[in-house]
């Protein structure tokens, strides 16, 4: 598996059922980023400014949300013939687990991001399939850490290779919806339209956070799907 094999194949498996996978994920991200960015505490500048409570609403709280709906589009790719409402009763039911495993490998992540990057891009991707494998075969989290490790480690290299290039694809996406929605902000705040203009520039960044958890999700049933040989 090549990280390009891994690239085609979560368009096509995104492209298949885009508008039912949509309307899954919006509420939990896209709606949930443009609250934040509208109605939220402004993101602090300096390290003072970065308060237990600012923490809970910009990071713990949109995370969490975003970790649900992740899980329930993970359902519908896992198991297309599922129905959404099905799907969010199963995310319901993995969503503790499923943080659990995330937060026993977070540290040895940030550390090895922190550090030196490459260890942090590289343990993410070993644990890339935690939430597919706890939703597809019911792994409690420390089951789920070790069959995540044990499925990816002959493909650690193509997955830190797609993580790298998926990290400079998703700036690189950033800052050019940035720019155009600071563009149209402008624009319509020179005509007069101000607050229309913060809700673009809001809608801007929240739909590239939608396509990143929507990637991120298949990503995890693409590299499953490949070490089980589907």
């Amino acid at each position: 598996m090549t990280a390009s094999a891994l690239w085609h194949g979560i368009v096509a498996i995104l492209r298949a059922d885009f508008s039912r996978l949509t309307a899954v994920i919006a509420p939990f991200t896209l709606l949930v980023t443009m609250v934040v960015e509208l109605f939220g505490p402004a993101p602090p500048t300096t390290m003072a400014g970065f308060t237990p409570r600012v923490a809970v609403l910009l990071l713990l709280i949109p995370s969490v949300i975003a970790a649900f709906g992740q899980l329930a589009l993970t359902v519908l790719l896992v198991a297309p013939e599922t129905t959404p409402r099905r799907a969010l009763r199963t995310a319901a039911t993995v969503l503790l687990p499923y943080l659990g495993a995330v937060l026993m490998i977070t540290p040895a992540t940030t550390l090895g991001l922190v550090l030196l990057v490459v260890p942090g891009l590289y343990l993410f991707g070993r644990m890339m399939l935690i939430g597919t494998v706890i939703i597809a075969e019911g792994l409690r989290p420390i089951e789920a850490l070790r069959r995540s490790w044990t499925l990816t480690a002959a493909h650690g290299g193509a997955i830190l290779w797609f993580n790298a290039l998926a990290i400079l694809f998703i700036f690189g996406t950033s800052v050019l919806a940035s720019g155009i929605g600071a563009a149209l902000a402008v624009v319509l705040t020179a005509v007069g339209l101000k607050s229309v203009a913060g809700f673009v520039a809001a809608l801007a960044g929240a739909v590239v956070s939608m396509l990143f958890t929507m990637a991120n999700a298949a990503a995890g049933v693409i590299v499953y799907r490949r070490v089980q040989g589907l």
